[in-house]
């Protein structure tokens, strides 16, 4: 019998006990990957989106339910701020600020948001169109990329928004239709799973009055100029959900500029990175807690192991010791039970990893993770390599000490038993 099929014998010679160091194994295994996709697609989803914008402007509320909403789109607006609040932080010549991206926000359609902003927002953000054309006059809309694939829509398509966002509020369906006129590259962002349209759409679609029939549509359209630059919004006297700012650089009145905002105006200045890192304090107290169950699950599967080889090498002493006089070297018995711990720990890594991805999987597309928050199973990240190397460590740890027992073993004394 070769050495392999022999390890391979004395693994299967009880089952239960193995599939149980297995097992284990695999589910200590699984816990850590599933907090590591977790951790780090989720910390680079925060830092991929948020880059860029310093500071929000927005109604007073809640700073994070801001970021949230007006970052990550996850959340309601705070409320609306008026263009005669934001208009010195409009003009181009500030000498602070390099960018100013207004949003309007609130409407959407099938679940999925729809952002009121200028052209501005995508040559600053650097989002190209896939097919058809940006949005040049009122009641146009784009696509993102995989709200395009998962609606089937195409340039042309026609669609209804609701005000209210789906999954927070009730809804009211607004009367005009809104034409699909391009629909955006993949980003991997934040912006695939959003619509796109002008922010005087918005205030047409939420104006009480002073509508009338449009010859070329079929719609009813108010009396509103269509805002597609920044340079356009200041001369309108309506409102928005915020203004994303970032600075020319990093000084003393930049740092300030958020603190004089909420000490002098009506408005609020919210800072992305202060929030993010807030958030992150939220979600680390659960992230510990798991690894540390994760950690003890490994001290339990590491000593669970090296009882199982101890309860091995004392059950074949006699076949040990038949091994030896059939002229077995003692190194041979050692490198057997230090095998045995060795594959029993690969076999753990393999299922690990099936089960850490193949659950995340099923939670991300339940709980729509990968759209809301970046997290993917099918990304497989160098830290997996640490994880099963620590895992092979372990094993070795705990064949060691039976793998030196056996190395010594007296030959005598066992036949006699």
């Amino acid at each position: 019998m070769s050495y392999l099929k022999l390890v391979w014998k004395n693994i299967w010679l009880h089952p239960l006990r193995s599939m149980f160091n297995i097992i284990l194994l695999s589910i200590t295994i699984a816990l850590v990957i599933i907090l590591l996709l977790i951790n780090k697609q989720f910390g680079n989803h925060l830092g991929k989106e948020s880059e860029g914008t310093d500071i929000i402007l927005c109604a007073k509320g809640s700073p994070l339910q801001s970021v949230l909403c007006n970052i990550f789109h996850i959340d309601a607006p705070t409320g609306n701020i008026t263009i005669e609040q934001i208009k010195p932080f409009l003009n181009p010549a500030h000498p602070l600020i390099k960018k100013a991206l207004p949003l309007a926000l609130g409407d959407s359609y099938n679940n999925t948001r729809i952002v009121g902003t200028t052209l501005d927002y995508f040559e600053t953000k650097s989002i190209n169109i896939r097919e058809g054309r940006f949005f040049e006059k009122d009641f146009e809309v784009i696509l993102g990329s995989e709200i395009a694939d998962r609606e089937r829509m195409q340039i042309g398509s026609t669609i209804q928004s609701n005000h209210g966002l789906a999954d927070l509020e009730g809804e009211m369906q607004h009367e005009h239709q809104l034409k699909v006129v391009g629909i955006l590259k993949k980003t991997n962002s934040v912006a695939d799973k959003l619509i796109f349209t002008t922010i005087s759409t918005y205030w047409a679609e939420h104006e009480k009055g002073h509508e009338h029939d449009h010859e070329e549509d079929t719609v009813d359209h108010v009396h509103y100029s269509t805002v597609l630059r920044n340079s356009e919004l200041v001369d309108n006297d309506h409102e928005i959900s915020s203004l994303l700012i970032q600075f020319k650089g990093n000084n003393v009145q930049s740092l300030n500029f958020g603190r004089s905002i909420n000490e002098n105006f009506k408005i609020m200045a919210v800072s992305p990175p202060i929030e993010i890192s807030r958030l992150y304090e939220l979600t680390n107290t659960a992230s510990d807690l798991l690894y540390w169950i994760a950690i003890i699950l490994g001290i339990l599967s590491t000593f669970a192991l090296f009882i199982n080889l101890i309860q091995a090498l004392q059950e074949r002493r006699q076949e040990l010791a038949i091994m030896r006089i059939s002229g077995a070297q003692p190194s041979l018995l050692f490198f057997i039970l230090i095998s045995e711990g060795i594959i029993i720990c690969i076999l753990g890594s393999f299922l690990g990893l099936i089960l850490g991805h193949g659950f995340l999987y099923i939670a991300s597309e339940y709980f729509q993770l990968g759209s809301k928050y970046g997290i993917r199973a099918d990304v497989f990240f160098n830290e997996e390599y640490l994880i099963i190397a620590v895992t092979l460590l372990c094993g070795l740890v705990a064949s060691i000490v039976p793998a030196i027992r056996a190395y010594r073993q007296d030959i005598v004394e066992n036949l006699k038993d």
